[in-house]
């Protein structure tokens, strides 16, 4: 295995993926880049990195490749086929996957790779494009301590934290559903709460000081403001993409036969918004279905 990383693919350029391809870029790393609308490519060629017109072009003689795409099936129509990243990555080179997806993939990708002679490394990462943009995302990663080691002047170019999460690349994707869930259950309370407070004619203002005292944290005042003013537009984490992530988590959930009653809500409700148009909005716009049950307007 080389003992430096020099040469990056980057595939994925997403709001949050084009943000981390800058830093990796600014970082002096040579850059590499592909997105299935060509057009996203642009700006980061025009800032040096080198566009490609597939997933195995853009690996060619790279040390690591990044993905950064939408779910299972997106990571899976990158790697595999005569044109995924796996049919042109070198032997000893280390894929990172920061997609939020299922532990299942992870161990489908792991053993993908082993067989190909590559290491996998998952790292799923936390944050907003414009925590992206700033190079704060937390990250959290799984696998190989020495290909994990040897990554990590890359993770500090795009990241602002990296947990380490253990050996098995799955375990990373575990947290990171973990961590998504927590945030869907702070959501789902936080609604509740307000929709008690404005039956009784409490001063919503109250129950932001409130919550955002008693929880603390960043994440928490944040959407504790957000669900006040009920400003779910432009998204932070869109609707569509919050229910992908929980059904991650009750698919593990059913896998290890631990029911998650609280998931099913919320569940219920992702898609009850779904059904109201609001696909597109912020996933903490699920308070407007908690108000809707309560008969507000």
């Amino acid at each position: 295995m080389p003992a430096k990383i020099e040469k990056v693919a980057f595939i994925g350029l997403g709001k949050m993926g084009s943000n981390m391809a800058r830093n990796i870029l600014k970082a002096g790393f040579h850059l590499q880049v592909y997105n299935r609308t060509q057009a996203k490519m642009k700006p980061l060629m025009d800032a040096g990195a080198k566009g490609t017109g597939t997933p195995r072009e853009a690996v060619l003689d790279a040390d690591a490749v990044i993905t950064n795409v939408m779910d299972d099936q997106s990571v899976r129509d990158v790697v595999l086929g005569e044109d995924g990243l796996l049919s042109g990555l070198n032997k000893g080179a280390v894929h990172i996957g920061t997609t939020t997806n299922s532990p299942a993939l992870a161990r489908e990708l792991t053993l993908l790779h082993e067989e190909h002679g590559s290491v996998y490394l998952a790292s799923p990462v936390a944050g907003t494009p414009d925590v992206a943009e700033a190079g704060r995302l937390q990250a959290w990663v799984a696998g190989n301590p020495e290909a994990i080691e040897r990554c990590m002047p890359l993770f500090e170019a795009f990241t602002g934290n990296v947990i380490r999460a253990g050996a098995e690349p799955a375990a990373a994707n575990a947290v990171k559903v973990i961590n998504n869930f927590i945030g869907m259950c702070v959501l789902e309370l936080v609604g509740e709460v307000y929709t008690v407070g404005e039956k009784s004619g409490v001063d919503l203002e109250v129950l932001e000081n409130l919550v955002s005292g008693f929880l603390g944290g960043r994440f928490v005042p944040k959407y504790a403001q957000t669900i006040r003013t009920r400003h779910f537009d432009p998204a932070g984490f869109a609707l569509t993409a919050g229910l992908k992530d929980l059904q991650l988590m009750l698919d593990v959930s059913k896998e290890l036969h631990a029911p998650l009653k609280f998931g099913d809500v919320i569940k219920d409700k992702f898609l009850t918004a779904l059904a109201h148009g609001m696909a597109q909005k912020d996933w903490s716009a699920i308070y407007e279905i908690t108000r809707l049950e309560a008969g507000l307007k």
